[in-house]
Formats: C-alpha cells, structure tokens, sequence
C-alpha cells in the first residue's frame, strides 16, 4: 500500500446493514448553520498542490482545515513544520487561522496505543520553540463502541487518545477528528465522553455519496445519517453540524456544487469534494489540489446566508 495514503477498510454489505434507516426530516438550515471546505493533502513538502494552498495568488482563499501525512504519521513528519507554519498563518473563509492537522491511522482501533502515541508525538512535540500543528486526523476509525455488545471499549480508547492530544497542546484550540467513513454509534457523541471534535462520516466517490444505500443492497452509498441512534440511522441534527465532514472524490466538474448542496442537506459541517481519484495501483486520492477549489471554498461559504 502507498506510504502517503492508507484508505480506509471498504465497509462490507453487513457492516452497512448493521442498522436500518430511519427517514429524516430534512436538516433545518439557518441559525448560522453553514459548511466549510477541509481537505487531505497527501503530498511532500515541494509538492505542487502544498505550494498552491501556501500561496494567496493561487488560492485566494484557504481551506479552513488541511490533513497533512508523512508515511501515515510514521515519517519524519518534521519535514512539514515550515509548510504547515505558512500554512496556519493564512486565514480561511471563516475568519479563524487555517487548521493543519495530522495524520495517524487507527486499524480500526486495533492498533496498539503505545504506538498510535508514538505517532501523535511526532506531530505535536515542539520543535524549534512551538509546536507546529492544530490535531491530529485518526484515520481507520471503527463506528462501533466496543468489540462486544455493551462494550464502549473502542469508544473510550479514542476519548483517551483525544485526551493525549489536549495533554501535548493545552495552550492551544485543537482539532481532533476521526474518520469513520460511514455513519458513526451515538456512543461517541455522548457528552462528556465526546471521543472527537468531528467525524468523518462519508468517504467515497461522488457516485456512492449520491446513490441510496439500500437501493444498491447495502454495497456501498450514502447510508441516511451521519449517526447510529438506537440503531437506526439519523442525520444527526441534534448536534452541531460541525461534528460531521464529508470527504467525497472522482467529483466531475459539472457537479462540484452538488456535493456541497447534498453535504449541507445532510447536516454536514465539513466537506471535501475533489476530481482527484484512485485506481487499484494509485490508492491516493488526495494528493492533487481539486481544479475547482476556489469555486468550491467561495461556493460552501454562502450556504446557510
């Protein structure tokens, strides 16, 4: 598998069928509801799509948060520190300072703590005075809460993680999220016991996120929620919509926009759509800057006025 680029584990028919839909009412925008564009940038320093989200006459506007990923946070991710400062000092659309955050996989939280701290070190131990990066991206997430029913074991070892990226930079507004890839088990939204600040709940391309799951027998597509309630999914509208990003590919530049109007109507806080895509020898789709990406930002910015 490519160094830069761990793709999540494909969600099995099972796995889809775990819970069944419930059918919403539509997400209530307003309130100052909006959406914000955050993107993986799978790339070494150097790399024409890191220099363009650097330079303000290439990107007028920046992402509001930027995933970056040196050997999936086993690298030497030091050689990011000066891309990510540049980076951090440009302001996003909305207002705030654009957040870096960095990549560690999970194995579906198999994988041993010791070492997923090994790598949350690497981003977040101080070098040359100050720290470098807002958070840390988990990837691999699980959506259950334990291995076992009644179990919250998994859920409670990434609030534990969570809480080792506070220990590193309590000084600072962090950024934790965990990519789940489908609907995540209300168990980690619990309050108190929160396990991140955003889930992702969608990855795939851009014919998955706007085909119905059920109609496909639960293969693939958008499962109807961003959240597990009693086992039934929901969209989740009782939290914040920050909670929950979209990271959707093989967008074609025809329909950029309506991945940004399907993501807000599913209570979506975050969205990446991208034409970048992957192939079964090139599994990064996340590693070319999307040829629409101003549009993208400037569209995603007016959703909700």
């Amino acid at each position: 598998m490519n160094l830069l680029f761990r793709r999540s584990l494909a969600i099995t028919s099972i796995m889809l069928a775990y819970a069944t839909v419930v059918m919403p009412g539509a997400a209530v925008a307003g309130g100052g509801r909006g959406i914000e564009v955050a993107l993986p940038a799978y790339v070494f320093p150097g790399d024409p799509f890191l220099n363009d989200l650097k330079d303000p006459a290439k990107t007028p506007v920046p992402p509001s948060v930027i995933i970056v990923n040196i050997a999936n946070g086993d690298g030497d991710v030091s050689i990011l520190d000066r891309d990510a400062d540049i980076l951090r000092s440009r302001v996003a659309a909305n207002g705030e300072h654009v957040k870096v955050i960095g990549y560690v996989y999970t194995s579906n939280g198999n994988r041993p703590d010791a070492n997923i701290r090994a790598s949350i070190d690497r981003y977040l131990t101080p070098r040359n005075g100050k720290v470098h990066y807002d958070g840390i991206f988990f990837d691999e997430g699980t959506r259950e809460c334990g291995p076992t029913p009644g179990s919250m074991a998994w859920r409670d070892k990434y609030r534990a993680l969570r809480e080792y990226v506070w220990s590193k930079i309590p000084t600072m507004s962090d950024l934790v999220a965990i990519n789940i890839g489908t609907a995540v088990s209300s168990c980690y939204l619990e309050q108190g016991r929160e396990a991140a600040d955003v889930f992702v709940t969608f990855e795939g391309t851009a014919d998955h996120y706007l085909t119905d799951a059920a109609n496909v027998g639960w293969a693939y597509g958008w499962v109807g929620g961003n959240v597990i309630v009693n086992g039934q999914y929901s969209l989740g509208t009782q939290y914040d919509s920050s909670r929950f990003w979209h990271l959707v590919y093989d967008v074609r530049n025809s329909n950029w926009a309506a991945m940004v109007n399907t993501a807000f109507a599913r209570h979506a806080g975050y969205i990446d759509a991208t034409d970048d895509h992957y192939t079964s020898t090139w599994l990064n789709p996340w590693d070319k800057k999307p040829s629409f990406l101003s549009d993208l930002i400037d569209y995603a910015n007016i959703q909700g006025e």
